[in-house]
């Protein structure tokens, strides 16, 4: 079976520390748990805690999970297991030192034009990581992202909704503070810790799809939108096209 959106908890992650920090899991009943993923099932996602113990928690009590922080990888060091024998993967850190692309100076969403670049240039780097190719910016899709975003911010409080029946792939972010769509890329891109080089199924894709879809070997372009919340805070919308983490298939 095909999934043509992401249908994953968002992130709450500023962006990337030279560092690894704790995981963090938020349950809809209020409780903020500190520890560490170590999988998840189609029902469950189990956490282990600092005292060596570990728990399995229902997916239906979670309300996101903010995954903690992986250090951009130096030149030259080997990803292991995160690579697949076609990638050629390059240095983050290095990719972020050249200046971001250009873009439309009209970005077709509430997206500041620097934003949009720095944002899209995250995404290509963490692209050139595994060899896959850069993506272009579009004002069609960003404004399709506008308009979603505008309708989580007026409409579901703010709540991370997906598309239903979305021709495009789909990451969504939110929190309390005054976030960018670098600050949302950044945070996406902290899955990248949790994934090892397999075909997306039912049991891998949970914890990994915005890293994933950021990195889909076939997506070509992309467009981010961003909303104020009524409370506090924004929520930011990024749509793909075409759309990546297909059942079965592997990223790159």
């Amino acid at each position: 079976m095909f999934f043509r959106t992401i249908f994953l908890f968002a992130l709450l992650v500023a962006g990337v520390e030279p560092q690894t920090s704790p995981d963090w899991l938020f349950l809809r009943s209020g409780a903020k748990i500190r520890g560490t993923f170590e999988g998840a099932t189609s029902q469950t996602v189990q956490f282990r805690f600092a005292n060596g113990t570990s728990k399995a928690y229902n997916r239906n009590d979670i309300a996101w999970i903010n995954f903690g922080v992986l250090a951009a990888p130096t030149q030259g060091t080997n990803p292991g297991s995160n690579q697949s024998p076609e990638a050629n993967p390059g240095s983050l850190s290095a990719c972020l030192q050249t200046p971001p692309p250009d873009i439309p100076a009209s970005t077709g969403s509430r997206v500041p034009l620097e934003q949009a670049r720095l944002a899209l240039q995250f995404h290509n780097c963490a692209r050139s990581e595994v060899g896959t190719p850069p993506l272009v910016w579009s004002p069609e899709i960003a404004a399709r992202a506008q308009s979603w975003a505008d309708h989580l911010a007026t409409q579901e409080n703010c709540n991370l909704i997906h598309t239903a029946n979305n021709k495009y792939g789909q990451n969504l972010f939110g929190g309390s503070g005054n976030f960018t769509a670098l600050d949302a890329s950044q945070s996406w891109y902290s899955e990248k810790k949790q994934y090892h080089y397999a075909v997306l199924n039912q049991d891998n894709w949970y914890a990994t799809g915005h890293y994933t879809q950021m990195i889909w070997k076939n997506t070509k372009a992309i467009g981010i939108g961003q909303a104020a919340c009524s409370g506090g805070g924004v929520v930011i919308a990024a749509e793909y096209d075409p759309p990546g983490n297909y059942m079965g298939e592997a990223p790159y």
